[in-house]
């Protein structure tokens, strides 16, 4: 597997799944002792033009990394493209991280990566800051709040 790059930048996609409660749904990573969504590293085989991704290839790979997370039996919304991040990850790679709005329709979501995750919670969104997040989420927060609250 060979990761896609944009402008020397890891290219990473996501979902924030969200509830009626204004809640989101954040999984806990382990090692770097901080809340994100659930998301992950895009495969170059994953887009249709290895040169360059574009948003269906994003959505692709936000809905492979969902289920790969929480688990096959969950159903979501369609997702919808909320924004991006450039960032720099807890490991020092210049990354850029692409989030799609999403709904769980049925099922129950489940970690299904306990070496890599904790647990995962409902937070609320407008309490977001007072937890330890991920780089890129602490970046789109501000927008979050805005759209979301």
């Amino acid at each position: 597997m060979t990761e896609a790059y944009e402008k020397e930048r890891i290219i990473l996609s996501g979902c924030l799944v969200v509830n009626d409660k204004k809640e989101v749904l954040l999984l806990y990573r382990k090692d770097h002792n901080h809340y994100e969504t659930p998301g992950g590293k895009v495969k170059q085989e994953e887009c249709f033009n290895p040169k360059q991704c574009v948003l269906e290839d994003l959505n692709r790979t936000a809905r492979r990394e969902l289920h790969e997370e929480l688990g096959n039996d969950i159903k979501v919304e369609e997702l919808t493209y909320f924004g991006k991040a450039e960032f720099t990850t807890p490991k020092g790679k210049l990354a850029i991280a692409h989030k799609f709005l999403t709904k769980i329709v049925s099922g129950k979501p489940k970690v299904k990566e306990p070496e890599i995750f904790s647990k995962f919670d409902y937070l609320p969104i407008n309490k977001l800051e007072k937890y330890p997040l991920s780089p890129d989420l602490k970046i789109l927060l501000p927008k979050l709040k805005e759209k979301l609250v």
